[in-house]
């Protein structure tokens, strides 16, 4: 298994510098997620009616900019993804963040549908396929196996921590200012703070002269066992095609791709779906921010746990506490009633750390990026269709009732499907096969 060369005029580094290293990336990673990721995926909510109101779009049109996102990030996942195992994080982080900021500062000069929809597709979403969530939990996969639940789960956190401060910040400036304005802050941030961040990344504990969780490399064997004394690292390193044949990777897509449809829809929605609640929209967007910051612990204390009890059963227990949040949000009125049940949402919050540990844990560390991109035509699918037909059922009938009840069945099919998931298991020619290429 060859994870990258040492880097050159590097001498070999210690197992407590490896450890060093491993959590110097991870708080870069965080860092771009809590102020780069946060404002791009989760300010599109924030976006959504004042670019509704502004271009005098229905709920539907203002959803088809974000759906044919995920058709383009369908196609594309499995390309970047190779792009990222092929060349590494940082140089691909650095060129989809430059092209991500641009589009922003490129965004807020349009004026017309058809300008927003090629501007968000072209640039910004192509930028963004390469960057955020993508590129850093690749990079975390590769420098955890021990820790991985928890680095994930650290990753994830800091996202949902940075929303906490920014959805609000940046849905006042884009009130009170345009959200034009809003467009051009976002451009700023992503190049002033996220691209230079691309820079401390590193291709690999192996270049660097170490080991994942700095584990000296006399004990490491590929394929080994992880023990209770943590001296041993837990490895089996599968090839794309391999990976692709198994049921496991097609059981981890379907509940991927049910977990994504039903939690990227309400999180497009959630501010007008607040609205329609009776909540004003600046204080929609206030319960958004505190949301996030809530979530943070939930996700920390699940990526703790994953490590102790295992992926699978947290993650159906985590679906289970969303698909209730769902249901009883047809039912409760009041902005704290909503808000209070709103926050058993979270549990699909800390359920996107382990899904994305999942990859890592059934499949290695050596293809991971690509591994992951493979996935996305499959949920990318989902996401494709359900924000539109969100923004539709609410263009028709004036409530997102229906909607509710559907992600409630959603979230309930995803806990019942990753309570299914088995390690898998190499046939006796893959092995072979293994063999011969080792």
């Amino acid at each position: 298994m060859r994870l990258g060369r040492v880097e050159s005029g590097r001498p070999p580094a210690t197992g407590k510098q490896g450890i060093f290293y491993g959590w110097w990336i991870l708080g870069a990673a965080s860092f771009v997620n809590a102020f780069g990721g946060s404002i791009h995926w989760q300010g599109f909510s924030v976006l959504f009616l004042p670019v509704s109101q502004g271009l005098g779009l229905s709920y539907a049109a203002t959803s088809l900019p974000f759906s044919l996102s995920r058709i383009e990030g369908g196609l594309l996942g499995p390309i970047t993804g190779w792009l990222i195992d092929r060349y590494g994080v940082r140089p691909t982080m650095l060129i989809g963040t430059v092209i991500a900021g641009i589009g922003y500062l490129a965004l807020s000069r349009t004026s017309t549908y058809l300008a927003f929809i090629l501007v968000y597709l072209l640039v910004i979403s192509l930028g963004a396929s390469t960057s955020f969530m993508q590129a850093t939990s690749a990079s975390i996969n590769k420098w955890f196996v021990r820790r991985r639940g928890v680095a994930m789960a650290i990753n994830s956190a800091a996202f949902r921590g940075g929303a906490a401060l920014m959805v609000p910040l940046f849905s006042l400036v884009v009130l009170r200012y345009g959200w034009q304005t809003g467009a051009i802050t976002a451009g700023a941030i992503i190049l002033g703070l996220i691209a230079p961040l691309s820079l401390v990344f590193r291709r690999s504990p192996e270049s660097m002269g170490t080991h994942p969780d700095g584990i000296p490399p006399g004990v490491v064997r590929t394929g080994g066992r992880l023990q209770d004394d943590g001296t041993e690292l837990a490895e089996d390193d599968w090839e794309v095609w391999d990976a692709l044949k198994s049921k496991a990777f097609w059981v981890l897509a379907a509940g991927t791709s049910l977990r994504m449809g039903v939690h990227g829809t309400i999180f497009v929605h959630l501010i007008p779906l607040l609205v329609w609640k009776g909540v004003e929209q600046q204080t929609a967007a206030n319960l958004m921010g505190i949301y996030s910051g809530c979530a943070v612990p939930v996700i920390l204390f699940t990526g703790w746990l994953s490590d102790r009890v295992g992926r699978q059963p947290v993650l159906a227990g985590c679906y289970i506490c969303a698909a209730m949040s769902l249901l009883l949000l047809t039912l409760v009125q009041g902005t704290w009633p909503v808000f209070a049940v709103l926050l058993l949402f979270t549990g699909a919050e800390a359920g996107t750390a382990l899904n994305w540990s999942l990859v890592g844990d059934l499949f290695g560390r050596s293809r991971y990026a690509t591994l992951r991109g493979a996935l996305a035509p499959v949920y990318s699918a989902a996401l494709m269709v359900t924000p539109v037909v969100t923004g539709w059922v609410f263009d028709s009938y004036g409530t997102y009732r229906p909607v509710l009840f559907a992600g409630t069945i959603g979230m309930l099919a995803a806990a019942a499907v990753f309570s299914q998931l088995r390690p898998p298991r190499r046939k006796a020619t893959d092995i072979g096969a293994k063999g011969e290429r080792a």
